[in-house]
């Protein structure tokens, strides 16, 4: 199946949008859908509203139940061949796109969505097999581009002071995504701020995460951990990550120092 002229959705949220539109169309509820794919009918809900993803067998049933020639199963094998990128994709694919403003704190790392390739290789290396490293790689260097469109997002990255002196990849991996780093600061659109390792910083400790706003007003956060991560719109938890949020950056630096301390940190690499 060939994209839509202009369409910019993932394939999982064209999958969504598409069932949900071919089930309206045939004036089916989302319990008459379930019984004709075969499947539980808050399976349904799920797909259709993002909360997960679509199987092989659920796109077979689904192109079934509406009498189509492999339209979901072409849509699931979109999906299928989309970077690995686990529990993070639903954020990569379909809120960084769609954010007005962007916000995250990071305790150990650069930021992802600044991250250069050889950065992002080193820290993929220790983790992905060896096979799905450059692919991931790939991803997520792709992810700068959203600030090359029409209307880009607004992004306010809060960074432990910490990390500049954490020698990912090695003295000169470091250098060079520091460098990249202080070239991405000069962007209108983002601000990068430090905290510095004497504030403590208590409230940071816990975990990075990101906090996005999106175009029709909602919010949405992601967090991970060493084991686990989550991508939600609850509204506790969005208030909780925004007012967390607030304490870590009242410790920031402002920018002008920020871009000093990255410039001091470059020389203190190269020697």
């Amino acid at each position: 199946m060939e994209p839509r002229p202009g369409d910019q959705m993932s394939p999982r949220a064209r999958f969504a949008a598409d069932l949900a539109e071919h089930r309206r169309a045939a004036r089916l509820t989302q319990a008459a859908l379930a019984c004709r794919i075969p499947c539980h009918e808050s399976l349904i809900s799920h797909i259709e509203n993002g909360r997960r993803g679509p199987t092989l067998d659920f796109a077979q049933g689904a192109d079934k139940a509406f009498g189509l020639d492999g339209h979901f199963v072409a849509l699931f094998q979109r999906i299928s061949q989309s970077p690995a990128l686990g529990w993070f994709a639903r954020w990569v694919e379909e809120i960084e796109p769609q954010a007005v403003i962007l916000q995250s704190w990071d305790p150990l790392l650069i930021p992802g969505l600044l991250q250069n390739a050889d950065y992002a290789r080193a820290i993929f290396a220790t983790a992905a097999a060896p096979d799905r490293v450059e692919e991931r790689v790939q991803a997520r260097i792709r992810r700068i581009a959203i600030f090359d469109g029409p209307n880009p997002p607004t992004f306010l990255a809060l960074i432990d002071e910490g990390v500049l002196h954490r020698p990912i990849g090695g003295p000169d991996v470091l250098v060079s995504q520091l460098r990249y780093l202080l070239e991405l600061s000069q962007h209108p659109r983002i601000t990068v701020q430090l905290v510095p390792i004497a504030a403590g910083c208590v409230a940071g400790m816990m975990s990075a995460f990101a906090l996005a706003r999106l175009r029709d007003g909602s919010e949405v956060v992601s967090a991970d951990s060493v084991l686990s991560g989550h991508v939600t719109g609850d509204h506790e938890a969005v208030a909780r990550l925004k007012q967390r949020y607030d304490i870590i950056r009242a410790e920031a630096q402002p920018k002008s120092v920020t871009q000093q301390e990255i410039e001091d940190a470059v020389r203190k690499w190269k020697s």
